[in-house]
């Protein structure tokens, strides 16, 4: 099932993070990796588990999170930002959203950091590059905020049809699993990272969720007392609380 819509509700201004997210991916791919083809500048960027172990070449565990291993990967992981990010940065404010995606993604790296050093030999040695933790994260804390969303697929690659997200997104969160337990990088894919990093902001969106839900109830108390219709307005979180 590949998505290529989905149901926005956001009424906080335009994506802008998410959109700057796309145009460092695609610009580090293109003007820094030349396309793939530059191997010396993706190795420098990468996560090599067997150094981080050791202490060094700490900032690939961000620097590997902008650095693609081809088109279609680099393709696959903008796609998922672009239709999934914006619902997301619109709930949790620039600030918020831009954190999580960093720290989330990085947990996910350090998951699999951690997975590959304990196997050992030539797992902890495989340079491991890609946004698809930090990607992961997203749609963890999108089915946390936006459970009842539909979003368009293409049903068997050609049929355009309206799903839950829940399916959607459950259905890829299961495949990730499966991946993890079939190998440490399953057809080179780093599963446990995907894994890791949705753990992480799944978690953290629930709380902020529960913290959301319960300033919504205040406000609305408020704007009772002091006489106002009982109606509330969703969009109260900003980045500065």
């Amino acid at each position: 099932m590949l998505p290529i819509g989905d149901q926005n509700s956001c009424k906080r201004g335009s994506a802008l993070v998410t959109w700057l997210l796309v145009f460092v991916n695609v610009a580090v791919f293109v003007f820094v990796q030349r396309f793939g083809r530059n191997e010396a500048a993706t190795l420098a960027m990468a996560a090599v588990p067997s150094e981080i172990i050791r202490g060094r070449g700490l900032l690939g565990i961000l620097s590997s999170q902008f650095a693609h291993a081809g088109l279609a990967h680099l393709f696959g992981n903008m796609l998922f930002l672009s239709i999934f990010g914006d619902n997301v940065e619109c709930r949790l404010g620039r600030r918020r959203y831009i954190a999580l995606y960093l720290l989330a993604g990085s947990f996910g790296v350090l998951v699999h950091v951690a997975a590959a050093s304990m196997a050992g030999g030539a797992a902890a040695e495989v340079p491991l590059v890609g946004a698809s933790a930090a990607i992961s994260a997203i749609l963890a804390s999108y089915l946390v905020l936006f459970p009842g969303n539909k979003v368009i697929v293409l049903l068997f690659n050609f049929i355009p049809t309206a799903l839950s997200a829940w399916l959607v997104i459950g259905f890829w969160f299961l495949l990730q699993v499966l991946g993890g337990l079939s190998g440490l990088s399953a057809g080179g894919t780093a599963y446990l990272a995907h894994v890791g990093g949705f753990g992480a902001s799944w978690f953290w969106s629930r709380s902020y969720k529960r913290k959301e839900q319960a300033r919504i109830e205040r406000e609305k108390i408020e704007r009772l007392k002091r006489g106002e219709s009982g109606g509330v307005r969703w969009w109260i979180v900003d980045d500065e609380d």
